[in-house]
C-alpha cells in the first residue's frame, strides 16, 4: 500500500510579533488611563481645586483668567472642584408667589413697620483666597450659610434707623448705607475675611403694607385736593380783585371822560353824566331784548326809558 502524508502548515502572525502588538496596546490603553486620570483643566472663571486623599493634600490649579490644561498635575486617585471665581449673583427677592434665589428680607422699620426688601447683591471670590475657604467651608457652601446670612442681617440692621416714610424719600441713601455696611462686614467675618470682594448691590424695590400705602395715597390725594381748593380761592380773589380794579379804572376813565365832555360842550358834568347813563342804558336793553320801542320821557332828575310792548 502506498501512503500518503498530508502536511498542514501553519499561516498568520508568530507568536512573538501577536506577543509585542498586545504589549503596545496594553502600553496605549494604560498610558491614556494615567493620562486621562492625571490631567486637569481649568476654564476660563474658574479655579480648579485638587484634593488628594491618599497624601491628604488640596492643591489648586488655574487663575480664573484663563482656560489651561496641566498635564501629569494630579495623583490618579486625587479627584477635583471647580470654584467659581467670575463675579456671582445672589438675587434675593419675592413676587407673585414666586422668589429669586433667596426670598425677599422682612425687615423692621424705625417705627415698626413690617417691611420686606428686595435686592440683588454682586460679589465675587478672590482667586488668592480660595484654598484658605475650602478649608473652611468644604462643601464650598459659604455663599448660603454666611454670605446670605450676613445680607439678611444687614438689610435688618439699616432699616431700623429709617422709618416707613424714609424708606420712600431716603432710598439712595439707605442703599449706599447696604452697601457700606455689607462691605464691612464680609470683611470682618472671620471665616470669610479677605476672601469675597463686593462688586455692588441694587436696592429693587423695599415693598411697604398695602394699609400704609393706601393711607399715604390717601393723604396725598387730600393735599392735593386742599392745594387745588387753595388755588381755586386764590384765582377767584385775583380776578375779583383784577374785575374790582379794571371797574375802577373804568369809572375813572368816564369820569374824566365826561368831565373833558361837559368842558368842551360847555355843559355841566351832570348833564353829561345823566346821558351816559342813558346811552349805556340803551344798550344793555338792545343787547338782553333785541329790537324795543321805547319813549324817553323828561322827568324830575332827568329822563326816563318807558319801553313800548310789540
Amino acid at each position: 500500500m502506498e501512503r500518503h502524508e498530508i502536511r498542514i502548515e501553519r499561516t498568520g502572525i508568530p507568536l512573538r510579533i501577536l506577543s509585542i502588538i498586545i504589549a503596545i496596546i496594553l502600553f496605549i490603553v494604560i498610558t491614556s488611563i494615567l493620562f486621562s486620570l492625571t490631567l486637569v483643566t481649568t476654564e476660563i472663571g474658574y479655579i480648579t481645586l485638587i484634593i488628594d486623599p491618599v497624601a491628604g493634600t488640596v492643591t489648586t490649579k488655574g487663575d480664573g483668567a484663563t482656560a489651561q490644561w496641566f498635564f501629569f498635575a494630579k495623583a490618579p486617585w486625587a479627584y477635583e472642584k471647580k470654584v467659581y471665581v467670575a463675579v456671582d449673583v445672589i438675587h434675593m427677592w419675592t413676587e407673585g408667589g414666586r422668589t429669586g434665589d433667596f426670598p425677599a428680607v422682612g425687615c423692621l422699620t424705625k417705627d415698626g413697620l413690617a417691611v420686606e426688601v428686595d435686592i440683588t447683591v454682586r460679589w465675587r471670590i478672590n482667586p488668592s483666597s480660595v484654598l484658605d475657604l475650602f478649608k473652611k467651608y468644604p462643601e464650598l457652601d459659604w455663599k448660603s450659610r454666611t454670605i446670605v446670612p450676613l445680607i439678611r442681617e444687614t438689610l435688618r440692621d439699616v432699616s431700623s434707623k429709617y422709618t416707613a416714610m424714609e424708606t420712600i424719600t431716603k432710598r439712595e441713601e439707605i442703599a449706599v448705607a447696604v452697601n457700606s455696611l455689607l462691605e464691612k462686614a464680609l470683611n470682618e467675618e472671620p471665616t470669610l475675611r479677605g476672601a469675597i470682594i463686593l462688586e455692588g448691590i441694587d436696592l429693587r424695590e423695599i415693598s411697604l403694607p398695602r394699609k400704609f400705602t393706601d393711607a399715604i395715597e390717601a393723604k396725598l390725594s387730600a393735599e392735593q385736593e386742599k392745594l387745588a381748593a387753595e388755588f381755586q380761592a386764590a384765582k377767584v380773589l385775583v380776578l375779583a380783585y383784577a374785575d374790582a380794579n379794571a371797574t375802577i379804572i373804568r369809572a375813572q376813565g368816564t369820569a374824566e371822560a365826561i368831565s373833558q365832555i361837559a368842558e368842551k360842550c360847555n355843559m355841566a358834568e351832570k348833564e353829561i353824566a345823566q346821558l351816559y347813563i342813558l346811552v349805556e342804558a340803551l344798550k344793555k336793553m338792545a343787547e338782553t331784548e333785541g329790537k324795543v320801542i321805547v319813549i324817553m320821557v323828561q322827568g324830575q332828575g332827568g329822563p326816563w326809558i318807558l319801553p313800548i310792548p310789540p
